[in-house]
């Protein structure tokens, strides 16, 4: 299996919220932050590409319906 086939979005935006949550606590060192920002900035590029593919398909399917 791709990781293409593994890549929920649902699970992406759990982990940015998440993600979010330690941010505004404000706890988060600086090595924990940019490594957070560099994992948040992945789920949401692979959460647009999600998008953008459904997105694709959708149109696709309006076209032969």
């Amino acid at each position: 299996m791709t990781q293409k086939d593994t890549f929920s979005y649902e699970a992406a935006k759990k982990r940015l919220d998440q993600i979010q949550q330690q941010l505004d606590s404000g706890k988060a060192n600086v090595d924990e932050l940019e490594s957070m920002l560099n994992e948040a900035k992945d789920l949401i590029d692979k959460s647009m590409k999600k998008l953008a593919e459904t997105e694709k398909i959708i149109t696709q399917w309006e076209k032969l319906g």
